[in-house]
C-alpha cells in the first residue's frame, strides 16, 4: 500500500485482509455469508470512491418516484400497488465535482408479510453514506424506531417529506415543523419534496357554456432535496465512504470474533468429551490399576494437544505433559478426597475377580470421566486466557471452575453412557 493512498484506498485494503482471512474457518464465513457479500460490495464502493445515498421509508411513500425524480429517469419501478420494490436497486447517478454517486432504492417497509425485503432494505441503509428518509405525513412511532435502529453519528439523514403536493401551505409548514422537532437530533435536515405530484385542473372556455376540462402534468419538485445534498455532502462527503465503511467493517470483525469464540466453544466441547468417554471407557474396561492410570494421564495429555491446536498455537507432548501434571497437581490438593476414591475402586476391582466388577467399573470410570472433563475444562481456560494463568495462577482457576461446575450432572452422564456400553458388549453388540 503506497504512503499517498487516501482514507478510502486504507479503508478498502484493511477490507480485503478481513474477506480473505484464510484464519476463519469456513463455518463461520457460510454463518456471515449475507456480510461476507456486503464486504465485496463495500471494497468495490471504496474503489470508486462512490457515495451510496439510499432511499429508505414505509411502502408506498414514493421512495422509487423520488429516486426517479432526482436522477431525471424512469430508472425505478413504481407502481400505486404496495411493495412494487423487491429487491434493493443500485444506479450511478452522473458525478457531481467529480464525486461519483450511487441511488439505491429499498424495499417499503411495514408492509404485511414483506419481513425478508424489510431485511433488504435495513442492510442496504447499513452500507448507506447518505439516507433520504422518506415520509408522506407525520412521523409515526414505527417510523421514529426505524430512524433510530438504523441511524449512525456518520451518516447523514435527510427527511423528506414527500407528496407535499397534498398539503395547503400553511399545514405543510405545521408539518415540517412538526417532524423537525420530533427528530431533533436524528437528522441532518428535514426538507418538503413531491416527486409525482398531481396533475393540475385546467378548465377552459371554447365558447359561451362549452367548459373543456383538461390535466396538465407538473414538474416535480425536488430542488430542497438537491439543495440539502449539495450542501451536506460539500461539507462532509470526502471523509463519509471511508468512515461508514470502517464502522461497518468494525462490526462484521465483531460478529466474526463472536462466531469464532462460539465454533471454538462446540470443537473444544466436543473435544473434551470424546476423551472423556474415552479415558472413562479404558479405565472401566482394563482390569489392571497400573495400566489405569497410564490410560489416564495419556488420554488428558492428547486431549490437552488437541485443544492446543483448536486455539491457535499447538504444543507438543513434552509441553502438554507438563501442562497437564500442573493442572492435576491442582485438582488433586483440591479435591483429594474423590482421587482417593478413584484408587480405592481401581484396587476392589482387582481383588474382587469379577464379582462386583460392573459396579467398580462404572464408579471408576465415572470419575475418570469427571477428572478428564476437569482438565479440558481448566485447559480450555488457560487457552482461552492467551495460554496464560492470568493474575490468579492455576490454583484460583482451578477452583473458580470446580465451584462452577455441576458435578452431579457430569457424573450421571458419564455413569449413562458407560452403563450403555458394558451392556452392549455383555449383549454381544
Amino acid at each position: 500500500m503506497s504512503p499517498q493512498a487516501n482514507p478510502e484506498q486504507k479503508t478498502a485494503d484493511s477490507l480485503r485482509k478481513l474477506l480473505y482471512d484464510k484464519r476463519i474457518p469456513a463455518a463461520v464465513r457460510q454463518q456471515l455469508s449475507g456480510e461476507y457479500q456486503q464486504l465485496e460490495q463495500l471494497i468495490e464502493k471504496l474503489d470508486k470512491s462512490a457515495v451510496h445515498i439510499v432511499a429508505f421509508g414505509r411502502v408506498s411513500t414514493g421512495k422509487s418516484s423520488l429516486l426517479n425524480a432526482l436522477s431525471g429517469s424512469d430508472y425505478f419501478s413504481v407502481s400505486p400497488l404496495h411493495g412494487e420494490t423487491k429487491h434493493s436497486r443500485p444506479m450511478d447517478w452522473p458525478t457531481r465535482r467529480d464525486q461519483s454517486m450511487v441511488l439505491i432504492d429499498t424495499p417499503g417497509t411495514d408492509e404485511l408479510g414483506g419481513e425478508e425485503r424489510e431485511q433488504m432494505a435495513r442492510d442496504a441503509a447499513r452500507l448507506a453514506d447518505v439516507m433520504l428518509f422518506v415520509i408522506d405525513g407525520d412521523v409515526s412511532a414505527s417510523e421514529l424506531n426505524q430512524l433510530k435502529a438504523i441511524s449512525n453519528p456518520h451518516r447523514l439523514v435527510i427527511v423528506v417529506i414527500n407528496k407535499a403536493d397534498l398539503y395547503p401551505e400553511n399545514e405543510l409548514a405545521q408539518l415540517k415543523a412538526s417532524v423537525e422537532q420530533k427528530l431533533a437530533g436524528l437528522c441532518h435536515a428535514v426538507v418538503t419534496a413531491s416527486a409525482d405530484p398531481r396533475p393540475i385542473k385546467v378548465i377552459s372556455c371554447n365558447a359561451p357554456g362549452e367548459e373543456q376540462v383538461d390535466y396538465r402534468k407538473r414538474s416535480p419538485d425536488t430542488d430542497a432535496v438537491k439543495q440539502a445534498l449539495w450542501q451536506l455532502l460539500d461539507k462532509e462527503g470526502k471523509a463519509l465512504t471511508a468512515i461508514n465503511a470502517g464502522i461497518f467493517a468494525g462490526q462484521i470483525s465483531d460478529q466474526i470474533a463472536d462466531k469464532m469464540v462460539a465454533a471454538r466453544r462446540l470443537a473444544a466441547d466436543k473435544i473434551i468429551r470424546t476423551h472423556c468417554m474415552a479415558k472413562g471407557v479404558g479405565v472401566a474396561f482394563n482390569p489392571i490399576p497400573v495400566a489405569d492410570l497410564l490410560v489416564a494421564a495419556g488420554v488428558d495429555v492428547a486431549m490437552i494437544r488437541q485443544l492446543s491446536k483448536l486455539y491457535g498455537l499447538p504444543m507438543g507432548r513434552a509441553e502438554a505433559t507438563r501442562l497437564a501434571v500442573t493442572i492435576m497437581t491442582q485438582l488433586a490438593l483440591l479435591m483429594g478426597a474423590v482421587w482417593g476414591v478413584n484408587l480405592l475402586s481401581s484396587a476392589l476391582k482387582t481383588v474382587s475377580v469379577g464379582l462386583s466388577t460392573s459396579v467398580t467399573a462404572v464408579a471408576q470410570g465415572s470419575l475418570a470421566y469427571y477428572a478428564t472433563y476437569l482438565v479440558g475444562q481448566i485447559a480450555t481456560h488457560y487457552f482461552k486466557s492467551g495460554y496464560s494463568w492470568g493474575e490468579d495462577g492455576p490454583k484460583k482457576v482451578a477452583m473458580k471452575i470446580l465451584k462452577e461446575l455441576d458435578r452431579d450432572s457430569v457424573l450421571q452422564e458419564a455413569r449413562n453412557q458407560i452403563l450403555a456400553l458394558i451392556k452392549n458388549k455383555s449383549d454381544g453388540k
